[in-house]
């Protein structure tokens, strides 16, 4: 429960921190992109105006050009003029005497009057409408050489030809954002997968604590079970046997415990053994280790949470099933165990003498919700199959009814996920 509560917020944060991220990547790229093309605007509008206004000083000193000369002169001046689509003069008597588009030379032109006296500077930029549609213009009054006004110039771009420049502004950043968040995604699975090894170190060395912490509570148990018999023999008399009892007893403790921290190099795992040998001892159970009993992770990976239920569920029917009323008279109360590993393999057996299973009931052991021991049990040895197969493992047994059972669990895999 508490591996999927902590499971839960570390997904939590991770998503959290990928929204985020993504979020303000975004929000940077379109800040930039509308800063970006303001700048843009604002930058054009002044080289529309510079232009306008340099063309307006060079149309003074061609107003003696011939109409053909003029033509030529300015279509050489646009053709040089990247910013600028259209560039037209128009007399003081309001006839167009040069534009860009030729057919429009010499007509009279019906559009907006710039207003110089409203600007100082005798020009200016607006929003418009002409012959060649939506369009940016700059208006420029033109002067003789006696400073008297003979008419105005417009440089013109465009509404079309701006929007494209936008789109390919707007396209770039975009294309920016979407190779930033591809980069980010890409450092931020490095970056979780640190972490998620991090995260599962902490949960393994916190559910071993948690499962230490279950077998001092056994172990505590147990441990003044053992002091009533040693009190016991104190009061009848019996020193040497409670002196030997004390010594046997030690002895054996320490070379279980021993054993399992050497052999299983996994703390939750370990711990969990620990636990239940001080469960079997409460119960009255002898625990027994096989021999050469060994567990590497670097053997096969296989996630902790998973070893702790395969195992904690056998030992616990194995417990169970030794202590039901049709056992109660077997002299014999005996638990045997086993885990082995070596490269890609591995192999757990429980081994018991209790009640046995019988021949009717050894199809349906497996089945969700089948259970002798009443209602609401049959879960264990269910999702214990599911979990083992899970694993691309396979779970079998041999059992025979009043001597006991064996249960095998073995897996067979190079690389299992953890």
């Amino acid at each position: 429960m508490v591996k999927k509560s902590l499971d839960s917020i570390r997904k939590e944060i991770q998503t959290t921190q990928l929204i985020l991220i993504i979020l303000i990547t975004i929000l940077l790229s379109t800040g930039s992109a509308v800063i970006n093309i303001n700048s843009h605007e604002k930058a054009f509008d002044k080289n529309l105006q510079e232009i306008s206004t340099l063309l307006s000083r060079l149309s003074t000193f061609t107003s003696g050009y011939s109409s053909e000369l003029l033509c030529s002169y300015m279509d050489e001046i646009a053709s040089e003029l990247e910013d600028v689509d259209v560039i037209s003069i128009i007399n003081s008597n309001n006839i167009r005497i040069y534009h860009t588009n030729h057919d429009l030379i010499g007509t009279e032109y019906d559009g907006t009057h710039p207003d110089f006296s409203a600007h100082k500077e005798k020009y200016y930029t607006e929003d418009s409408n002409g012959p060649s549609g939506p369009q940016r213009r700059s208006y420029a009054a033109i002067y003789n050489e006696d400073g008297e006004y003979i008419g105005f110039l417009m440089a013109i771009k465009l509404q079309i030809s701006i929007r494209s420049v936008t789109f390919k502004i707007v396209l770039l950043f975009f294309l920016v954002t979407i190779f930033a968040i591809i980069v980010e995604l890409a450092f931020l699975a490095a970056f979780f997968k640190k972490i998620k090894s991090h995260f599962l170190a902490f949960t393994e060395d916190f559910e071993g604590t948690k499962f230490l912490v279950d077998s001092m509570r056994a172990n505590n148990h147990d441990f003044t079970n053992k002091l009533h018999v040693i009190l016991g023999l104190i009061q009848i008399g019996q020193y040497d046997k409670a002196v030997s009892y004390i010594e046997n007893i030690s002895i054996i403790q320490k070379e279980m415990i021993s054993t399992v921290m050497k052999s299983i190099d996994n703390p939750s795992f370990s711990a969990l053994i620990i636990g239940k040998i001080a469960r079997a001892s409460e119960c009255n159970v002898k625990f027994i280790l096989k021999d050469g009993i060994n567990y590497k992770s670097s053997d096969i990976s296989i996630p902790s949470e998973a070893l702790v239920t395969i195992t904690g569920n056998l030992i616990e029917n194995a417990i169970d099933s030794m202590n039901t009323i049709s056992s109660l008279n077997s002299q014999i109360k005996e638990l045997e165990f086993g885990v082995f590993t070596k490269p890609g393999k591995f192999l757990l057996t429980v081994k018991d003498t209790g009640s046995g299973i019988s021949k009717e009931n050894q199809g349906k052991i497996f089945e969700n919700g089948f259970s002798t021991k009443g209602e609401n049990r049959g879960v264990g040895l269910y999702h214990t199959k599911k979990l083992v197969e899970n694993l691309g493992g396979k779970i079998s047994f041999e059992s025979k009814e009043n001597s006991g059972t064996c249960f095998i669990v073995e897996i067979e895999k190079k690389d299992i996920d953890r």
